[in-house]
């Protein structure tokens, strides 16, 4: 079990939290939150409530107690020892979080809204907007992103705890897979693993050929690659991500010459991934040295070259060679990124795609997963 987030680790979250609206002018902060493993983490940073299905409000004003307001049918499990001492339920939070700001006053001035964008119900945003016509809402995603994105030492060891569990149930997988058993069996026995530590969220795909999807009840196909993307959630909220591919033939020479490629370019920019440096430069360079060893990159996709990784399974900030959907930014001390750049080659070459969770330090990026072997496991 991974060390627990107490009560001082909440304290000092929510004094870097009260920090920043201060500075920014703001007399509260309304934060939202989902069921949803890219969206739930603004409640579960500020709380340590994790949501599996409804939605959920949490009022932080500038001085004085949270209240925080969950959606009747909530699916939520509460810390042992509780963050928010006032804490309701009702069909509709927003209509728990009215009430509160009027019992603390709080019905004119700058208040700020963290998830506004893309977390926030359109009814519990009106009804915000309705029920306090003098109060100036803002949007506030920025404000608590770059907070959260600056991982403390407490969370740094629960995400390294959690990477190790990632990496003893992916070898669980490899330990077994074989033409004996079916997919879900083959991903059943990497769960036992995970299961047993703690992990109650994941995303399990199986690859075979060019596509990937989830475990289905058929026998693995255990005479070419077979891959394994497993991402989990442990305890703390955190998520991890890794990949392997087994391959039941020798690579060939052009597939084992594009891994070294990939290998030397993470390497490469875990050397340069140091504060200051953006998750753009990070993408040019890897493409650089990519094709520094002739390879021919074709069109890019919607990928994310490399994104924050915390109580969100994707954070900010986050960046792709498309022109669109990014939030790029430098890179910050603390920062904790899911690593997996990948373009194809033309022509196209099979190679396991590496996927990594890094720690940006002032020396570089540190694989979060220590000797996870990121090549071939040839099962010939």
């Amino acid at each position: 079990m991974s060390v627990r987030a107490d009560l001082a680790e909440r304290d000092r979250r929510l004094r870097a939290a009260r920090q920043a609206m201060e500075k920014e002018g703001l007399s509260a902060l309304v934060v939202a939150g989902h069921g949803s493993m890219f969206i739930r983490g603004y409640i579960r940073y500020f709380t340590d409530t994790h949501f599996w299905t409804g939605d959920s409000l949490l009022l932080i004003p500038l001085e004085g107690e949270m209240v925080h307001a969950q959606v009747t049918y909530a699916g939520a499990s509460m810390p042992d020892e509780p963050w928010v001492s006032d804490v309701r339920r009702a069909p509709t939070p927003q209509a728990e979080i009215v009430s509160a700001m009027k019992e603390k006053g709080l019905t004119k001035g700058k208040v700020g809204v963290a998830g506004l964008e893309r977390v926030i119900t359109v009814g519990a945003y009106e009804a915000l907007r309705n029920a306090f016509p003098d109060v100036t809402f803002v949007n506030a995603d920025a404000l608590v992103d770059r907070i959260r994105a600056a991982k403390s030492p407490l969370e740094v060891q629960q995400i390294r705890d959690l990477c190790a569990l990632s990496a003893a149930a992916m070898g669980r997988f490899v330990e077994v897979i074989g033409p004996d058993l079916t997919q879900r069996e083959a991903a059943a026995e990497a769960a036992k693993v995970f299961r047993a530590g703690g992990v109650f969220d994941d995303l399990s795909l199986i690859q075979v050929g060019g596509g990937s999807g989830l475990p289905k009840d058929i026998p693995m196909a255990c005479d070419d690659l077979v891959g394994f993307h497993l991402e989990i959630c442990g305890e703390s909220g955190h998520w991890s991500e890794l990949n392997v591919i087994c391959a039941f033939r020798e690579p060939t020479a052009e597939e084992a010459r594009l891994l070294e490629s990939e290998l030397r370019a993470f390497e490469e920019l875990r050397k340069i991934a140091v504060p200051g440096v953006t998750l753009r430069e990070l993408s040019t360079a890897f493409e650089r040295i990519v094709a520094e060893d002739g390879w021919k990159l074709g069109e890019p996709a919607w990928h994310y070259y490399l994104h924050g990784q915390g109580m969100d399974s994707v954070e900010w900030p986050y960046f792709s060679p498309m022109m669109m959907g990014n939030s790029d930014a430098p890179l910050v001390e603390g920062m904790v990124f899911s690593y997996h750049p990948h373009r194809d080659t033309v022509p196209w070459v099979t190679s396991p795609r590496v996927f990594d969770d890094i720690l940006i330090t002032a020396n570089g990026a540190e694989r979060l997963s220590g000797d996870w072997d990121l090549g071939w496991r040839i099962k010939v």
